[in-house]
């Protein structure tokens, strides 16, 4: 069971460095976008009008990209974002 639900999260997580990619991975592939923040509330405010997506969950984890999926700032955070449905 434990490893059926491991195949899932990760089949439907993506990995995404621009604000283009997570829109485009959001509306076509949907589940989870592992991306970069800066930690300013208004970009996470910005992202939840214009896509839907909120914030799942903020994590201490290797940074993939160095800035902010929004507005391009140094990152400090990588955050899980999804749209619930």
């Amino acid at each position: 069971m434990y490893q059926k639900a491991l195949n899932h999260l990760q089949t439907n997580t993506h990995t995404v460095s621009s604000y283009d990619e997570f829109k485009e991975t959001l509306e076509t592939k949907g589940g989870y976008l592992k991306a970069m923040w800066c930690g300013d509330m208004a970009c996470e405010e910005k992202i939840k009008e214009e896509t839907g997506a909120t914030t799942r969950c903020i994590v201490d984890a290797p940074a993939h990209s160095e800035n902010c999926v929004y507005c391009g700032k140094k990152a400090k955070k990588v955050v899980y974002f999804a749209k619930a449905y």
